[in-house]
């Protein structure tokens, strides 16, 4: 495992199935995802995890909705890296492939999840099929154009693949892994965070990774803290708790980020500019690329 001096915090500012039925303050269109991923980097985060959503609100991979997020983020002088999600969107007839034309919006980086995961919303259980064979194809396309892949790992498991990745795709250094973990409520067959658990899965990371943990709900704050403690990075947002405290609600993604940056200075570790951060993740410049 790789540890750094500095801190690299992600914001992930929607998801794709929260609604402002849960934060009248979660953003949903363009407009309102660029504006939280701004006022998010003035505080602190080098790296956001954007999901898209249709004009009614529902979450898509339509390449075209992903650059108008990314063109109104970079109007604003805003250099956070752009890590586009390539899970499915909510249309009728959306599957794992559609995360393919994600990658026609030209991110910095995108998501890979690892593993076959069974969500479930409203009653209903949908099966997600991230099989072996799926992510090495999808990883192989990212390398191939230049994105750096994020590999989202949902427990032990996840990391035997991301090993089998590591012997057949040409990655790079360093390999850059989330943790996610507390879906037990949305999806099954989730690790439950505890200081036991994420300090199990980062004794098993490979030589070459750098990670960052993700916990939902209550847990988003103590594993983001824990995540710091043991080298890694950290995400907040509103994709994965809109609360700031119990009962309190946050009224913005960038509130979230602020306490994070706090946490982590007071910790020691240095929070990471995006230029730190492609540095860190071996990522051009910005600078000197047309992205």
């Amino acid at each position: 495992m790789i540890k750094t001096d500095q801190l690299i915090i992600c914001v992930a500012p929607c998801g794709s199935f929260m609604t402002k039925e849960a934060n009248p303050n979660l953003p949903i269109q363009p407009d309102e995802i660029a504006e939280e991923v701004y006022r998010s980097w003035n505080e602190g985060a080098s790296l956001a995890h954007i999901h898209a959503r249709s004009g009614e609100g529902k979450a898509t991979t339509d390449p075209a909705v992903f650059r108008e997020i990314s063109r109104l983020i970079r109007e604003k002088g805003c250099d956070i890296i752009l890590e586009f999600s390539t899970s499915p969107g909510r249309e009728p007839d959306a599957s794992v492939g559609d995360g393919f034309r994600v990658l026609e919006a030209n991110p910095e980086m995108a998501s890979v999840d690892i593993g076959v995961v069974v969500f479930m919303r409203d009653g209903e259980e949908r099966i997600t099929p991230w099989t072996r064979s799926f992510d090495e194809k999808i990883t192989r396309a990212m390398v191939e154009a230049g994105i750096k892949p994020e590999f989202e790992v949902y427990g032990l498991g996840g990391l035997g693949e991301i090993n089998y990745l590591l012997e057949t795709v040409p990655l790079g250094n360093p390999c850059w892994i989330n943790f996610v973990l507390d879906m037990q409520r949305t999806a099954q067959n989730a690790t439950p965070f505890t200081p036991r658990n994420l300090i199990h899965l980062v004794e098993q990371l490979p030589a070459n990774a750098m990670f960052m943990t993700m916990g939902v709900a209550a847990s988003e704050t103590p594993a983001a803290v824990q995540s710091i403690l043991l080298g890694g990075h950290a995400r907040v947002g509103f994709e994965d708790n809109v609360y700031y405290r119990k009962g309190v609600l946050a009224r913005s993604n960038a509130e979230l980020v602020t306490r994070i940056a706090r946490i982590g200075s007071e910790l020691g570790r240095e929070v990471a500019t995006p230029e730190e951060a492609r540095r860190l993740l071996g990522i051009p410049s910005l600078k000197a690329t047309s992205r």
